[in-house]
């Protein structure tokens, strides 16, 4: 009988057992069988040398294979393990950062939930997700409202299952933000604790919740973040520019090079077009002044009753 993985978390709706401690994931049930098990064991192939980058393998035919040169490596074996092996020179508190980024996008994805790179909070009955590019506040406007009484849903990927006759669904992640530390001055959340960074060129510190949102939540109202202006706006869309949105931030066009079916395809189209019309989902100016981001929050929560009774 194969040894039982030592920790055991919940995430994204997920039991998971894990050889690897990873501290940044809620404590999860030991005797509930897992949906995910991650097996520390040799991946059958040499581990990528930093001269060869970072390693996206998806023809290979044990499964495909992730790799990040002086972190870990990752072989997706099926839809219920995953198969990592760290690199011996590398600090633990770096296998979080591929395992909880595109390595989980990419898992879940396997499990036909449609991923977004986005944050989201749930606050006064209704869930709210922002999504932007790079620096454009997602982390920082989750905070804002998690401030104001909010539970955090996710921080960076967000799973979300989508049927055409139901509810889209939102699935919780970690208690975590990331936060640049004006942010993190702006910002003080009560009970959050800020943790240590786990490299010095990285803008970012993990703050850990002492709370967050633990059950499946509906998906009710997406925004894409703009950055200017002295007041904030929520601008609706219509469902065309609304899935062109949910297209532009979800996780699959980042995966650019994997060998996509035109099932894959379809149902990523079918996706974005039913989410976008299940949910609103608009624009949402906001002050580059941090001080101004509680304006923000009363602003969003008055527009989210009207728009969701």
């Amino acid at each position: 009988m194969p040894q039982r993985a030592p920790h055991r978390y919940e995430a994204f709706g997920l039991n998971i057992a894990s050889d690897f401690a990873v501290e940044e994931l809620r404590i999860g049930e030991a005797d509930t069988p897992p949906d995910l098990t991650i097996i520390d064991r040799d991946l059958g192939l040499p581990l990528p040398t930093p001269q060869q980058g970072v390693v996206f393998d998806y023809k290979d035919p044990g499964g495909v294979v992730m790799a990040w040169p002086g972190v870990a490596a990752f072989r997706f074996v099926d839809e219920n393990t995953i198969w990592a092996r760290k690199y011996d020179e590398a600090p633990d508190a770096y296998f979080a950062f591929p395992l909880l980024g595109p390595v989980m996008a990419w898992y879940l994805n396997m499990r036909r939930l449609f991923v977004l790179h986005a944050s989201a909070v749930q606050i006064d009955g209704h869930t709210l997700a922002f999504l932007g590019d790079k620096l454009a506040g997602k982390s920082t406007t989750a905070a804002a409202f998690v401030r104001a009484g909010a539970s955090l849903v996710t921080d960076d990927v967000l799973a979300i299952k989508v049927a055409a006759d139901t509810r889209p669904i939102c699935l919780p992640a970690l208690p975590q933000l990331k936060l640049e530390q004006s942010a993190a001055q702006a910002i003080q959340i009560e009970g959050a604790t800020a943790l240590p960074l786990v490299m010095d060129a990285f803008p970012k510190r993990q703050h850990k919740l002492a709370s967050m949102a633990t059950e499946a939540v509906s998906m009710d109202c997406l925004v894409q973040l703009e950055r200017g202006g002295q007041t904030p706006k929520y601008r609706p869309m219509d469902s065309a520019q609304g899935a062109t949105v949910l297209n532009r931030f979800s996780y699959l066009p980042r995966f650019g090079n994997a060998p996509w079916t035109k099932e894959d395809h379809a149902r990523h189209f079918s996706n974005c077009m039913t989410l976008s019309k299940q949910a609103h989902i608009g624009t949402l100016s906001i002050p580059d002044d941090l001080s101004a981001l509680q304006d923000t929050v009363d602003m969003m929560i008055k527009t989210l009753r009207e728009m969701t009774p």
